[in-house]
């Protein structure tokens, strides 16, 4: 058994490396190499000591393989039960205890933190959290009937029962770099595992089949790396599900793709205060102000305040001013800026959009 008790140069030069490989396994949108894939299954199912599958079954997204796994669930007669604690669970454990806590730290930060954040963090949990909420809508449309009466209930369970696939990158990257760049031999006991995270997405594991899934067909980021599309799903499968997004924020499909059927009122009715939040920017702020009866706190010479109180979330806050340089049509044009909660009067909220108090503002011309 290879213990490692420091790293090396040779070593630390490998960590960048490592992450942003990862990163890209985790965060691909290119099709699934489905033999490849295979293979890397066979050889988990080995390194759990279970006999290969025989058949094994691809579908698009993680929706569909949630549904696919609960629908051969209900024939374990045929198939036998699920197998993720071996093939996932006790392989990793079994690794796991072979790196020193001495060389944990800086791996940890650097290679699986990272990784995690952008693919788990940002990724991950839209998906996660998009499955179920979806599955009492797109799956009944998908399955009827006696079928859907066995499997409604099971659904939902077979999100905790996957193998993420890529989206495993966060853990899988650690224990990659101590096969890779330290050749720790007891870690090539996940080969298999990562050989299914390099190509292809979420996967089930079965005694004698598995249910393996595509990987997303599109993803899309802001800078910060959060899930966010301005005009279609932030991640999508081919069979057209997906997970619309605004800077990380999960919301409904027709937020992103007609915002223009927003009313005021549903932004007033929202309860979730992120997805709201989203609604009213989508919306356009001083427009949702204006049409939602925002308050007019204070009026002087630099402009208009108002304000709109929001249920569980801080106030929206803006000054109305008048631009002093006409269009060239010879119009005057009227500006909406959003200022802190914290600001009282216009002239305040004029002054900290250009980084002053309200003392030393003293435009050269003021209306």
């Amino acid at each position: 058994m290879l213990l490692i008790d420091k790293l090396t140069p040779e070593h630390e030069a490998q960590i960048a490396p490592t992450r942003d490989r990862w990163l890209r396994i985790g965060l691909s949108t290119e099709p699934a190499d489905r033999a490849r894939a295979q293979a890397g299954v066979v050889a988990a199912y080995q390194a759990a000591n279970l006999p290969p599958p025989k058949l094994f079954i691809w579908l698009q997204s993680p929706l569909a393989g949630c549904v696919g796994s609960a629908m051969l669930g209900q024939v374990r007669g045929q198939v036998g039960g699920q197998v993720r604690g071996q093939v996932g669970g006790q392989v990793r454990g079994q690794v796991g205890g072979q790196v020193r806590d001495q060389v944990r730290g800086q791996v940890l930060d650097q290679v699986l933190y990272q990784v995690r954040d952008q693919v788990w963090g940002q990724v991950w949990d839209q998906v996660e959290g998009q499955v179920g909420d979806q599955v009492l809508g797109q799956v009944w449309d998908q399955v009827r009937g006696q079928v859907w009466d066995q499997v409604e209930g099971q659904v939902w369970d077979q999100v905790g029962r996957a193998i993420y696939g890529q989206h495993e990158a966060g853990w899988l990257s650690f224990y990659a770099f101590f096969r890779d760049a330290c050749t720790l031999e007891s870690a090539r006991r996940l080969d298999g595992l990562i050989q299914v995270a390099e190509s292809a997405g979420w996967w089930w594991p079965f005694a004698g089949a598995v249910v393996l899934t595509e990987r997303p067909v599109h993803l899309a980021r802001d800078a910060r790396g959060r899930l966010h599309c301005v005009d279609r799903a932030a991640i999508e499968y081919s069979d057209g599900w997906g997970v619309y997004a605004w800077h990380g924020v999960r919301v409904p499909e027709r937020v992103i793709k007609a915002p223009e059927t927003i009313t005021a009122a549903e932004i007033d009715g929202e309860q979730n205060a992120e997805v709201r939040r989203v609604m009213a920017e989508r919306y356009g702020l001083a427009r949702y102000l204006a049409d939602s009866g925002a308050k007019q706190i204070h009026c002087d010479s630099a402009g208009t305040l108002y304000r709109k109180d929001l249920p569980g979330d801080e106030p929206i806050v803006m000054v109305k001013v008048r631009n002093s340089t006409p269009e060239p049509d010879g119009s005057v044009k009227d500006y909406m800026l959003r200022v802190p909660p914290t600001i009282k009067t216009a002239r305040a909220a004029v002054a900290w959009t250009f980084g002053v108090e309200a003392k030393d503002y003293r435009p050269a011309i003021e209306t």
